[in-house]
């Protein structure tokens, strides 16, 4: 009797896991759907959550933070912007309270406070907003990155080298570093396409044109398939950037040329 009682306890965790994985399949999907099915995505990512265990709620924090980053970058100055930005700083107080000892925490809140702060200083002539968490961000991407510099595709490198790149020296933006952050990115990251990117971005500032060009030829010449960095979910498809990056680098590959 009490290995039947056990049997039917063990397959009903497995029922469980197995509804769970559906429901996140089925979130997953909308997401793939990009334009108006990201925010539902979320909403639906968030449902999944509230029924399962805290310790496994991590996973579904970044595809719900993906998701309102990735609303972020598609609507830039439209009040779907604003709204994915509130969203994301909100739930990064859940996730603090979650998993306060977590890189992927440390990566996301900077990515969020930093959205907030760029949106809030866009048509200022000083970026006031950013200057003054510019220190916290920094602090929560060297966290991130001693604590697993792999999460999000070697992302707290390719923030903080970004931000480097485009910061100037008097307020503390160092290209060398920069370079070298972007560097590692690309190197251990190749499948992000904004790692390619970015690194050939920092290669060019620093005259470094021939490097810069090899950068973006190599990254012209790959596949859709080899720049998918999360090949094993329909949710984790990035065409929409990949496009994006590929026009980028066309761009910036003939600008050199004609340098």
């Amino acid at each position: 009797m009490k290995t039947f009682l056990i049997a039917i306890v063990f397959a009903g965790m497995v029922l469980s896991v197995r509804a769970q994985d559906q429901s996140v399949d089925s979130c997953d999907r909308i997401y793939a759907e990009r334009g108006n099915g990201l925010l539902p995505s979320v909403e639906c990512y968030l449902r999944v959550a509230g029924s399962i265990p805290r310790e496994q709620k991590e996973p579904l924090y970044e595809r719900s933070l993906i998701a309102l980053s990735a609303i972020v970058n598609d609507s830039p100055k439209t009040p779907s912007e604003i709204e994915a930005i509130k969203r994301g700083l909100s739930m990064i107080d859940s996730y603090s309270k979650d998993f306060p000892d977590s890189a992927g925490l440390h990566y996301w809140r900077a990515v969020f406070v930093s959205f907030d702060a760029i949106q809030k200083d866009r048509g200022s002539v000083l970026p006031k907003n950013l200057f003054a968490v510019l220190k916290m961000i920094q602090d929560d991407l060297r966290k991130a990155i001693s604590l697993n510099p792999a999460i999000h595709v070697h992302g707290p490198a390719r923030v903080l080298g970004i931000m480097h790149t485009q910061m100037p020296g008097i307020v503390g933006g160092d290209k060398t570093l920069a370079e070298k952050m972007l560097g590692e990115a690309y190197r251990n990251g190749p499948s992000m396409c904004a790692n390619h990117v970015a690194y050939a971005k920092i290669l060019q500032v620093n005259g470094k044109t021939v490097e810069a060009k090899a950068v973006l030829t190599r990254f012209l010449s790959m596949s859709d398939a080899e720049l998918n960095p999360y090949p094993e979910s329909p949710f984790r498809a990035l065409k929409p950037e990949t496009i994006r990056d590929r026009k980028v680098a066309r761009d910036l590959l003939d600008q050199i040329n004609e340098e």
